[in-house]
């Protein structure tokens, strides 16, 4: 007999939850490295680029989050087990897409509250509800917590209230 969940979890990171209010542009990974599902984004001026720590500039440039893409190339998926989030990432010079406004779920370092403020870790880039000691991370502007870490505990559910850059 099959079993029914009582509570749904986040999804996996990147995956768009709230699409009536969502905005998704399209922009250049210009960066070196991979840029995972769920990821922040910043916009430089050659396109987006991942969280990094040597460039403090980049933190005024906050652009959204990378988007899980259902007909991403099937490679990009381990097989496992049911429950192991899939891992998908954007390789440098592809066009990916990025949430600008909306609702996403993203790989979270900590659990927070409805309402709270989203940061990006400066030690390891991982985004987190806590700000942690002073200078230890940085305020992604106009993102809040929309639900907190589901059940597995790896996805939080965060929303972009306004476009960062127009």
């Amino acid at each position: 007999m099959g079993k029914v969940q009582a509570r749904f979890g986040n999804g996996f990171a990147g995956a768009v939850s709230r699409s009536i209010d969502d905005i998704i542009i399209s922009v250049r990974n210009a960066g070196s490295v991979d840029i995972p599902f769920g990821a922040p984004v910043f916009m430089t001026s050659d396109g987006a680029v991942p969280f990094d720590i040597s460039d403090p500039q980049e933190f005024a440039s906050f652009l959204g989050f990378a988007v899980r893409v259902a007909d991403k190339t099937p490679d990009e998926y381990p097989s496992g087990q049911f429950g192991t989030p899939p891992q998908g990432v954007w390789h440098p010079g592809d066009v990916m897409e990025v949430l600008v406004r909306g609702s996403i779920a993203v790989a979270s370092a900590a659990s927070g509250t409805q309402g709270g403020k989203v940061y990006v870790r400066k030690s390891d880039g991982k985004i987190t509800a806590t700000a942690g000691s002073s200078g230890s991370t940085v305020e992604l502007e106009n993102v809040r917590i929309k639900r907190p870490r589901d059940a597995s505990g790896s996805c939080a559910e965060v929303v972009v209230l306004n476009r960062n850059i127009q």
